[in-house]
Formats: structure tokens, C-alpha cells, sequence
């Protein structure tokens, strides 16, 4: 342990994370304070570290794998349900093996002739130290720290160039340079520049009793150039059609790569707006700027005044300066790529054609809410909804919106008002950092959308604007417990505004039901003797029991509104504990506005989700999978046609319920989070 001062810095906080898990994985490096440590004799090097070591070439393949990993690749886990709802990992269907060689490729100029290039790596060692006691002693691992600095030919030659390692006991670097042809023709590439290509291979003699002796830890190669590394070109958006390798060689033009990894990441090091320096990085790391959105004079962004507009001039007014000032920013962006060549200026015209067609979107949205009463007042109530929300969540004092969510919410404005709108052919893709506010901007659409539906549908004594308006689908077994938490808040801050005008709002209560599989929530309420071990009867009947033992019935484990854990009183059967037909869930803290009598706006079980066709339904993908096979799933898309007190029946329930005006709308709204997670079992492409 090393006696470092508490850090004083959220940026001193993450570089020793950093450190941390470079250590745990990688081990130390060079000049660390642990570069001389001392491991226990009882556990090899390479389980203790995860990464950051080479075997030797001719190791037997049965000790180039990890030999502590389990061989059952052929068993296959138990799974009782869908298998789209099962939590177990299934293991690899192949084992790996430990690398014997690392490499970097870069690029150099013409008149670069030689490279200085440092080894640096650890030895360990199985080593007796002397124990405390008389004739006793301890095994233990001792590391080693080398370094050796080589010249080396950066010239092209006919064959591969090898240089032994000077006191390593068998490394080897390996090296390949070529010219590249037609460099200064297909790119900006000097002609002569040449690709260099570096290799450190472990060409020790494998132990085959002590393996981890011949081992090379924390293996690293640095590259100096006095002449400097050329940047490497990315000719994918100069010779592909593809659109976005066209708008990442646009927005990355800036920032080039250096070198390279095989086996291993690469980094560099830029000094005067030259990199002389490349190297190979086990965990490699970039630093990204932070994005701040910047404040726009004369547009009004707070959610409180925006919640009390009186008139549609008044709306126009407040918010028309947000697509002047974009507009002006368009020009500025028109005249940078005007000084662009070829296909980057090509680019950069269709983008910013792209942006004015947002920005005539936004304006389009700004003149409904100047010209639709309907718009104006579902604007208003969503704009006091989600400052409502915020401020029991974060106790903000005065809630604004950040100018890119205002405008996110503005040009979907047209297509959510209007079913025939040609927006609706569109999808929107609300990109923004982590922490950047995404998840407002969508609720706030969301809170227009489910009260929109309520004011044009007034019919059915306020039962017409029911059933789901906003489904929010999350990739499998993803959704957390702050994006449900936020959700509910807002359903919330919706269902109290409900309550202050429901012969304007509904009658029917805004509702958030989770369908998000049984691993999280029970799907049936359950009966007496039905030896259900999934069902809601037999979540709440374990968790009043025994509360430390068994998880909450729901995947929330405090009110979404004050933030009161929840307690077993928190969950009640109704009307009673054998025959359940509701599970209702309140807060334990009786100051809550959602407690006793008036319960939260949450449904959690498929059952009582079908008949109640939440306005606002999150869903993983995997349930999905069930709407062939559920007939009651058809109502949440909408068509239910008959009601009662405990809901809504669609097809699949026929002959129950009083007849309504009209079946009730399909939602009004689709929202996929968590886009970035784009492929394989817990992507969006399922």
C-alpha cells in the first residue's frame, strides 16, 4: 500500500480509479511503487492479473489456456419459463488462449531512418523468504522490473527484421516496413511514407513445471520518433457511400489516429502538434470533453412559466427566438464547410440541409401550440408535470429545460397531434452524453402525448383518452431502477394534475405498468393453493414476512414520488390475500400525497396490466415475444372496445363490460432507450 494523500478532485477521484483497475488487472508498471512487489506464493501470476502478459511461443497448448477455468462447456443451465426471461450466463462456447505477441503499426515519413523503441516488462519469480519463526519460511511470487531500449531500422527491407532483446532471456522484436504506394495520390500522404510494423514475441523456453516463470508480464512497447509519427488516414468516408462513415470522418477529421494494436490497444502522446511518441496500452483510456449546452438569450426555457402560457401569442413569443438562434448558427456552420474539399464538403452541405429541416419542424411545432388549444394545454400540463417531478426528486428550486430538449419536444409536437402527419414516417434520435438530460426531453414528449390523448378524447365520462399512449421498450434485462424511478415520477406528477381538473383530465387515472418480465415481476396475482411460486401473491406474502430475505414484489424499492422505502405495509392483495384481483401499492410515509387511501399509479403485474392499459407501459424486448401467444396483450395496442370498473376488455374478453363510444386509440408514442447497446442478445436489434 502506497501512503497517498486523499484525493481532492472528482478528476483525482477517477485518475486513481483508474490506477486502481490498471493495477488489479494489469499490475504494476514501470517506476510504480509496487514494481518490486511480492505476490503469494500459492496462486499463480497469470490468475492473479487478468491481462498483460505474453506466453512463450512454444508453450504445449494444454498451458496456454487458463487452467483454472472450468471445462462443462457442454452443460447447459436449467431454466423454468420463457427462455427469454431466464437471468443465467452461459459460458463461451470456445476457451481462449494467452497470447505469445503484441504489436503496434504506424506510419512514418520519408525521411525517417531509425526508431528508439524501450521493452519494458516483469519477471516473477517463486521465491522462499524467511518466515518469522526459526527454520521457517514463506513462498511467495517475486517480481522483477526490466526495461531495454533498442534501435531499430525503419527502412523498408525484403524480409522481417528481428532484434533480440538484450538480458530478457529470449524476447524478440520483430519488425516490417513497407512503402506505401500511391500514398500522396489516394490520400494527403507524403509519397515515400512508409507503414512500420513492431512485434514483441516471447521466444523463451517454456517451463513446464513453474509456467509463469517464463512468462512476460506487463509487456510494453514505447516508440520514439524524432521526426515525428505520421497520422494515419481513415479513407473509409473518403471511399465509402455509407452515410455515417461520412459524418465520422467529417466530425473526426481533427482528432486522427496514430498507431495501432495487435493483440494490444494503442496510445500516444501529442506535444506542439506533433506525436513522437506511440505505445501499446493493455487498458487503453481518451479523455472526453464535457458538452454543455449553451444559454440562448430571449428563449424561455423555464418549466414553470412555459406551464402557465395564457394564449398562443404568448407561446410564439417565448419560444420563436429558439429556431433563430439555431438558424444563425446554420449559416456559421455553411460557411465553415464552404471552406471544405470534395466529399467532407458534401457532407457537411447535406448536414446542414439535415438541420434545416429540424429546424422548420420546431417552428411547425411552435405554430401548433400557437394555433391548437388542445396542444397548447397538454404543452402546459406536461411542462408543469415534469417541473413537479423534478422538483420532488432533486428539489430544484426552478426547473428549466436545456435548449436541445426543448427543441427535441418541439418538432415531435406536429406528428404526435396529428395521426396523419408526415412525421410520423420518422424516427428521432435524441443523442446526448450521459447525464445530458435525454431521459427529461422523452418524458417531457411523453407527458404531452398521454394528456393530449386525454382533451381529444373526452367521450365515455372521460374514459375515451384511456389505454397505453406511451410504450418505453428497454433492451432485455436493462432497465434500472433510476429509469423506472423517473418514469413513475412523472406518472405521478401527471395523475395529481389529473386530480386537480379530471373533468378536463379523465376520469380514468394516469397510470406506469411494467411488463418487464417475471424475473422482475410476478405475471399472475396468484390463488390460494395454486403452488405459484411466481406469482404476486407469493412475492408479497414472502416479502411480509421477512423483508431482509426476500426482494420487493416490484422492481422499486422506494415511492418513485417522496422516496420513502417501501415496507411490507407497503403492499396490499385486495380484496383479500386468497383470491387477489389487485395488488395495490402504497407509501409507507402517510405525508405522501400516494398513500392510504390514495394509492401509487403503479401496476406490476401482467394481469391486472391487461385489464387496466396503463397510459404510460414499460417493457423490456423479451415480452414482446408474447403478444402472438396472449390474446389480453392485443389491448395494449389498442381496439379494447367494452369497460367496467376494473377496466378494459378487447377481443380476447368477449362479452364483458358496457360498450364504450369508440374503441380506444393505439398509443401515440414509441420510445427505445438505451440505443447504444445496438447489437447482440440485449440489443435493440431484437
Amino acid at each position: 500500500m502506497t501512503d497517498n494523500p486523499p484525493p481532492t478532485s472528482s478528476l483525482e477521484v477517477r485518475e486513481r480509479l483508474v490506477e486502481a483497475l490498471r493495477l488489479d488487472l494489469v499490475g504494476p508498471g514501470a517506476g510504480h511503487a509496487l514494481a518490486d512487489e511480492q505476490l503469494p506464493g500459492w496462486i499463480r501470476p497469470s490468475t492473479w492479473y487478468l491481462s498483460g502478459f505474453l506466453t512463450p511461443s512454444g508453450t504445449p497448448p494444454e498451458q496456454r489456456g487458463d487452467m483454472d477455468e472450468d471445462d462443462d462447456l457442454d452443460e447447459t443451465p436449467g431454466v423454468e419459463g420463457h427462455t427469454e426471461e431466464s437471468t443465467e450466463e452461459r459460458k463461451a462456447a470456445k476457451k481462449g488462449f494467452f497470447p505469445s505477441s503484441m504489436g503496434l503499426s504506424f506510419l512514418v515519413a520519408p525521411e525517417t531512418e531509425t526508431l528508439t523503441v524501450t521493452v519494458r516488462w516483469g519477471d516473477y519469480e517463486l521465491t522462499e523468504i524467511p518466515g518469522e519463526e526459526e527454520n521457517a519460511s514463506t513462498s511467495v511470487w517475486q517480481r522483477t522490473p526490466f526495461e531495454a531500449v533498442l534501435t531499430v531500422s525503419a527502412q523498408e527491407r525484403a524480409e522481417r527484421q528481428v532484434y533480440g532483446v538484450p538480458d530478457s532471456g529470449g524476447l524478440q522484436l520483430h519488425g516490417v516496413a513497407q512503402t506505401i504506394p500511391d500514398a500522396d495520390t489516394v490520400s494527403d500522404l507524403a509519397r515515400g511514407t512508409r507503414s512500420v510494423s513492431l512485434f514483441l514475441v516471447n521466444h523463451r523456453k517454456p517451463d513446464l513445471d513453474k509456467p509463469d516463470r517464463a512468462f512476460v508480464f506487463q509487456a510494453e512497447l514505447e516508440v520514439a520518433c524524432a521526426e515525428g509519427i505520421v497520422a494515419r488516414p481513415d479513407m473509409r468516408g473518403a471511399v465509402l457511400d455509407e452515410w455515417d462513415e461520412r459524418v465520422a470522418d467529417l466530425h473526426y477529421a481533427d482528432t486522427p489516429e496514430y498507431a495501432t494494436g495487435h493483440g494490444v490497444s494503442a496510445e500516444w502522446a501529442i506535444r506542439d502538434g506533433v506525436c513522437r511518441v506511440v505505445r501499446t496500452a493493455w487498458i487503453p483510456s481518451a479523455e472526453v470533453e464535457k458538452t454543455e449546452t449553451a444559454r440562448i438569450p430571449d428563449v424561455e426555457l423555464g418549466m414553470d412559466v412555459l406551464g402557465a402560457l395564457p394564449d398562443g401569442e404568448s407561446a410564439r413569443a417565448a419560444l420563436a427566438p429558439l429556431t433563430a438562434a439555431y438558424r444563425v448558427w446554420l449559416e456559421q456552420q455553411n460557411a465553415t464547410g464552404a471552406g471544405l474539399n470534395g466529399r467532407r464538403r458534401d457532407t457537411a452541405e447535406a448536414l446542414v440541409r439535415l438541420a434545416a429541416m429540424a429546424a422548420e419542424r420546431i417552428d411547425r411545432g411552435i405554430e401548433l401550440l400557437a394555433t391548437d388549444e388542445d396542444a397548447l394545454d397538454a404543452f402546459r400540463v406536461a411542462n408543469r408535470a415534469v417541473a413537479r417531478a423534478l422538483r420532488q426528486r432533486n428539489q430544484t428550486d426552478a426547473p428549466a429545460w436545456r435548449p436541445f430538449q426543448l427543441a427535441f419536444i418541439l418538432l415531435n409536437l406536429p406528428g404526435l397531434a396529428d395521426p396523419g402527419n408526415v412525421d410520423r414516417q420518422m424516427v428521432d434520435l435524441l443523442f446526448f452524453p450521459t447525464g445530458g438530460g435525454k431521459t427529461e426531453a422523452y418524458l417531457g414528449l411523453a407527458a404531452f402525448a398521454m394528456v393530449l390523448r386525454r382533451v381529444r378524447h373526452p367521450e365515455d365520462e372521460g374514459l375515451g383518452g384511456a389505454g397505453v399512449s406511451v410504450i418505453m421498450r428497454y433492451t432485455l434485462r436493462l432497465l434500472t431502477l433510476d429509469q423506472l424511478s423517473r418514469a413513475a415520477g412523472l406518472v405521478c406528477a401527471l395523475e395529481l394534475e389529473r386530480l386537480d381538473n379530471e373533468g378536463r383530465y379523465g376520469t380514468w387515472p394516469f397510470e406506469i405498468g411494467l411488463w418487464v418480465g417475471k424475473a422482475a415481476t410476478p405475471n399472475l396475482l396468484g390463488r390460494k393453493g395454486d403452488g405459484r411460486s411466481d406469482s404476486a401473491r407469493t412475492k408479497v406474502k414472502q416479502y411480509k414476512e421477512d423483508p431482509k430475505r426476500w426482494p420487493s414484489p416490484i422492481p422499486l424499492e422506494n415511492c418513485p414520488w417522496c422516496g420513502e422505502p417501501f415496507t411490507p405495509d407497503s403492499f396490499a392483495l385486495l380484496p383479500n390475500h386468497d383470491r387477489p384481483e389487485e395488488l395495490r401499492i402504497t407509501c409507507a410515509d402517510f405525508e405522501c400525497d400516494f398513500s392510504g387511501d390514495h394509492p401509487l399509479p403503479i401496476v406490476a403485474v401482467d394481469e391486472s396490466l391487461y385489464r387496466r392499459l396503463p397510459a404510460f407501459l414499460i417493457a423490456t424486448v423479451d415480452k414482446f415475444a408474447s403478444l402472438p401467444w396472449v390474446g389480453q396483450t392485443g389491448g395494449l395496442l389498442g381496439g379494447a372496445d367494452r369497460y367496467d370498473a376494473k377496466g378494459f376488455y378487447g377481443p380476447a374478453d368477449s362479452g364483458k363490460g358496457k360498450r364504450l363510444t369508440a374503441p380506444l386509440p393505439p398509443p401515440d408514442l414509441v420510445i427505445q432507450d438505451e440505443l447504444h447497446l445496438i447489437a447482440g442478445p440485449l440489443g435493440t436489434m431484437a
